[in-house]
């Protein structure tokens, strides 16, 4: 990463997390991914500034992790695939459950590693936490477990639970989402698990990765390779955006303060556009002309059917948390560091 990434990086450092994570160990799975390495990130800024941090990064590929990791020399690897009960000996503190199949694409031509990835990773996260005393477990879920929004709703919050069409395999990530929550629950239960949930919009930034087919990472390489920005709809469904920075702040402050089994939404102030809107935001930052064109019947598979996905932030921001980017400030912020 560039000097450009880590002048923004610093700008999310917060007193109190430094104050409550000093001295303590973390394991991440899916630690290459946008939100996973974005965590990793921001957890060794806080060691530059004395925090000592340990920190376990659970991967399928080590030489892809140390390439993504190569301005840092105290990571340890994990190397395994979560979906296997972990090997990690070593005792750690907090485990950040943020492994999944977090790609349009992949929802489309792998439903069932998407599902079954969801569920058997939290399954494997928690029974680890149950057999190492774990002090305490957050689980990356998604605001996509909400399913369809009510007539006359504006936004999700935490308590609601709408329709997941369980009739297409596009369901698998929320229905993956939506067990994995009830799995975590159950261990809190039977087993006194202290364990707490993230529900993140639509979360985008530097750290997205090659693989991510959602839109708004899609759009924003096609304005940084100074390409035509293609839709494959009118554009019309309405979202939540979250700065990637600004949602691991928000998870390591649910990890501090939330309470054990609570659920907390993720998402920006001034975020809230929709598709179109917010890739004429990327054409106009990147200079590039806003096409469109038909989708492919594998791209069609993967859209969401959901045509509201606005979250409420108020629980979360009642610990505390305060967002910094609104998404133009983000996406301009993104480019700026993708490009350099």
């Amino acid at each position: 990463m560039n000097a450009l990434f880590y002048t923004d990086l610093e700008k999310f450092y917060v007193d109190s997390l430094f104050e409550h994570f000093k001295n303590s160990s973390f394991l991440v799975t899916g630690a290459t991914g946008m939100i996973g390495s974005a965590l990793v990130d921001y957890l060794e800024m806080l060691n530059k500034k004395g925090a000592n941090i340990k920190i376990y990064c659970l991967v399928r590929s080590k030489e892809k992790a140390q390439k993504r990791f190569s301005d840092y020399n105290d990571i340890e690897y994990v190397v395994q695939d979560v979906t296997r009960p972990f090997t990690l000996k070593e005792k750690v503190d907090y485990i950040v459950h943020a492994a999944s199949n977090a790609s349009p694409k992949l929802y489309s031509t792998q439903p069932v590693e998407t599902i079954t990835g969801n569920f058997f990773g939290m399954y494997n996260v928690l029974e680890y936490a149950k057999n190492n005393d774990i002090k305490r477990v957050l689980y990356v879920s998604s605001g996509e477990m909400y399913g369809v929004a009510q007539d006359g709703m504006t936004s999700f919050y935490e308590g609601y639970v709408g329709p997941v069409d369980y009739s297409i395999s596009r369901s698998c990530y929320p229905a993956g989402k939506r067990s994995s929550e009830v799995l975590c629950q159950s261990y809190i239960d039977e087993y006194n698990l202290d364990c707490v949930i993230v529900r993140p919009c639509h979360v985008y930034g530097p750290t997205m990765t090659n693989a991510d087919t959602r839109a708004i990472s899609s759009f924003i390489r096609n304005g940084v390779n100074h390409e035509n920005i293609v839709m494959k709809s009118k554009g019309e469904q309405v979202r939540s955006h979250c700065y990637v920075f600004d949602a691991v702040s928000a998870m390591l402050t649910v990890l501090s303060k939330g309470k054990n089994g609570e659920a907390y939404n993720i998402s920006g102030d001034q975020s809230v556009y929709s598709i179109k809107e917010m890739a004429t935001m990327i054409c106009e930052k990147a200079n590039s002309q806003l096409v469109f064109d038909l989708p492919t019947e594998t791209e069609q598979k993967g859209f969401s059917k959901v045509p509201l996905a606005v979250l409420d932030n108020t629980k979360l921001k009642e610990l505390g948390w305060h967002c910094l980017y609104s998404l133009k400030q983000g996406i301009e912020v993104t480019i700026d560091i993708l490009e350099q």
